[in-house]
């Protein structure tokens, strides 16, 4: 329940985001309904490298070396400890331009806070300006910046590290992310737990007939979704193997994939090959989605990084997930879907086949999917959590100054 005092709090805060994701717009706007003011910077809108913000980020590291020079030197050590190689060399630089970029909006405006999104580029880049601007900040840790993509690579490992430890909290939202922080020795204190929420109303539509009609589904056919991007990582070639073992056994049967990515015509010549009916829908607008699990009967998220925000809307839109075991882990097996051992395509398949003929099952694991996501995953439970974060991190900000004008 928000308190009064949160109510009237008018914190101002900047969302900084490495990449465009719904749960950032999702988040800011279940926070404005609690009174924060949130104006949302995504990184990708900063411009290229040019001769102006080379020269601008130059000065900001000159401000840098004046203000904190064991912050900068601690961060140049990064770059040394992974030999200097060109890539990082690049990344370090487009840190430092994007710092650049934060700091003129951080001078020109009054937020409280600053919240980055992803430990990279936003994090780091925010943490490079935190020592000029005095504005505290937290991280949420969402995916790729705590998983092996990160930490198989010593460069970005010690980039995430070096933000997570100079920032005033990192948000994690799965136990696997937490665990993988602990292994690379982050300091339990600074970690607070607090899942992804999703907009349970949203997501609890009214199956759309016109929708699959133009899709080419008929009123008679299971529909199977795949709803990550298409991508190697999330698995939509395990998604059409599966889909033609299924297809070999029942008919009546549409698999449609949700969304775009470099694999999509690699995948559509595959489903062909592979006899199966597969709808590619193409890029699909985040408002438009709660209408595509709608007409869904089960969602298959055969992800090698777990389930995601992708499972919580299936799951909020009451259907049973079918995914693989490892990552972070939403689904409870046996109960709201299936977990299946990630690269098991026979097994995926046969959990998928259980679920197509068993109406009686799907009804009782989505109910309960639903029932899970609106206890645990609502957005509104998501966003006062970090309202109460951000207040503690304020008052612990102004309790410091205090001391340090005492102790003057």
């Amino acid at each position: 329940m928000t308190t009064k005092i949160e109510k009237e709090s008018n914190i101002k805060v900047l969302f900084l985001s490495s990449s465009s994701h719904p749960i950032v717009e999702e988040l800011k706007e279940e926070l404005s309904r609690l009174g924060v003011k949130v104006t949302t910077l995504y990184l990708q809108d900063i411009g290229i490298i040019s001769s102006k913000s080379a020269i601008t980020s130059f000065l900001l590291l000159i401000k840098l070396l004046r203000k904190s020079p064991y912050l900068v030197l601690r961060s140049i050590n990064i770059v040394l400890k992974s030999g200097l190689k060109i890539r990082n060399l690049m990344r370090y630089a487009r840190y430092f331009i994007i710092a650049a970029f934060i700091h003129k909006i951080l001078v020109k405006n009054d937020f409280d806070i600053v919240h980055a999104f992803w430990s990279y580029p936003a994090g780091i880049s925010a943490i490079l300006v935190k020592a000029l601007v005095h504005k505290p900040v937290v991280i949420s840790l969402l995916g790729y910046d705590v998983d092996e993509r990160t930490l198989n690579d010593t460069f970005l490992t010690n980039v995430s590290k070096f933000a997570i430890e100079n920032c005033d909290a990192v948000i994690v939202a799965a136990e696997n992310h937490y665990n993988n922080l602990l292994s690379i020795g982050v300091n339990r204190n600074m970690l607070y737990f607090i899942p992804l929420g999703v907009n349970v109303t949203k997501f609890n539509k009214v199956c759309d007939l016109s929708l699959r009609k133009r899709l080419g589904i008929s009123e008679n056919e299971i529909v199977v979704l795949f709803a990550p991007h298409l991508r190697d990582l999330y698995g939509p070639e395990d998604f059409l193997r599966a889909a033609g073992i299924i297809s070999r056994k029942v008919n009546s049967v549409c698999f449609v994939l949700v969304g775009d990515g470099p694999l999509r015509e690699y995948l559509k010549t595959l489903a062909k090959s592979l006899g199966v009916k597969a709808v590619f829908t193409g890029h699909i607008n985040f408002h438009e989605m709660p209408s595509y699990y709608a007409i869904a009967d089960i969602v298959c998220i055969p992800s090698y990084a777990g389930q995601g925000i992708s499972a919580l809307e299936a799951m909020a839109a009451g259907k049973p997930v079918v995914g693989y075991k490892t990552g972070t882990i939403r689904i409870a097996d046996g109960i709201d879907g299936f977990l299946v051992q990630k690269g098991d395509i026979r097994e995926l398949a046969e959990k998928i086949l259980l679920l197509i003929e068993d109406s009686s099952l799907r009804c009782v694991m989505g109910n309960n999917a639903r029932i899970k996501v609106i206890s645990q995953y609502d957005i509104r439970l998501c966003a006062s959590r970090i309202l109460s974060l951000y207040n503690s991190v304020i008052k612990h900000k102004l309790k410091r100054e205090v001391c340090e004008r005492r102790m003057a």
